[in-house]
């Protein structure tokens, strides 16, 4: 059975102040959480899991060769320079991502120099997807570092979070939820060396699916620390 779990702008904005990470511009339509089960909320296309610390949505492969800027964009991004494209909302994306306590820039600056840390939360991004069977992937797997000459390196991204800036929440109008090369208004970020260079990451194609094919894409926290016993 489904209902409603806290969808007014009420506590949305308080979730906005504590977190200090927009959830949505004045001018945008509430996101209604709907809760599927005990640990699972559904936010528009996109399905959080508390227990699991998991963000999914559906999108699909978009590219399979050439350079790419962008993992994951909506048909208002560079649909051209990414690997993936989502019906998926970034406003719904950067909902869940605060009610799994992900925190973002957290009022911090968004670093000036290539060589500075991205300030945020690390996710490990997965692709899933039906070929004969179910298969899944890391999605660098499918990314070439074109300096280096070899696989993007295995590792997590950064989830810094998009900003409200003139009365638009600026990833909803860009359509940028991962970029690949330092994009402080998309919603996470590529924190490896070369992500100053729009030539340096091209599609990767060994093992990737053909092109238009359906993958749920899934953003991974890490687990909460578990807490300390006290002792008696």
């Amino acid at each position: 059975m489904k209902n409603t779990f806290r969808s007014t702008r009420l506590v949305a904005l308080a979730l906005a102040s504590i977190f200090s990470i927009p959830l949505f511009a004045a001018d945008d339509t509430k996101p209604v959480v709907e809760q599927i089960s005990k640990n699972v909320f559904q936010i528009g296309l996109v399905r959080m899991d508390k227990a699991a610390r998991t963000v999914r949505f559906p999108a699909k492969i978009c590219m399979t060769d050439g350079w790419i800027e962008y993992l994951v964009v909506t048909e208002k991004g560079k649909t051209h320079e990414s690997l993936l494209l989502t019906a998926a909302q970034p406003q719904h994306i950067q909902v869940a991502m605060i009610l799994l306590n992900a925190k973002g820039l957290n009022s911090r600056p968004f670093p000036e120099k290539h060589t500075e840390p991205i300030p945020g939360e690390q996710v490990e991004v997965q692709i899933f997807w039906k070929d004969e069977k179910e298969k899944s992937a890391r999605a660098e797997s499918f990314i070439e570092n074109v300096t280096a000459k070899a696989p993007m390196t295995k590792g997590p991204f950064v989830f810094n979070g998009s900003r409200i800036q003139e009365g638009q929440f600026i990833a909803q109008r860009d359509g940028s939820i991962l970029s690949l090369i330092t994009d402080q208004d998309a919603l996470f970020n590529n924190p490896r060396p070369g992500r100053e260079n729009d030539e340096n990451w091209k599609v990767l194609a060994k093992g990737l699916p053909p092109l238009n094919t359906a993958v749920i894409v899934e953003f991974r926290l890490p687990p909460l620390p578990k807490p300390v016993e006290k002792s008696q």
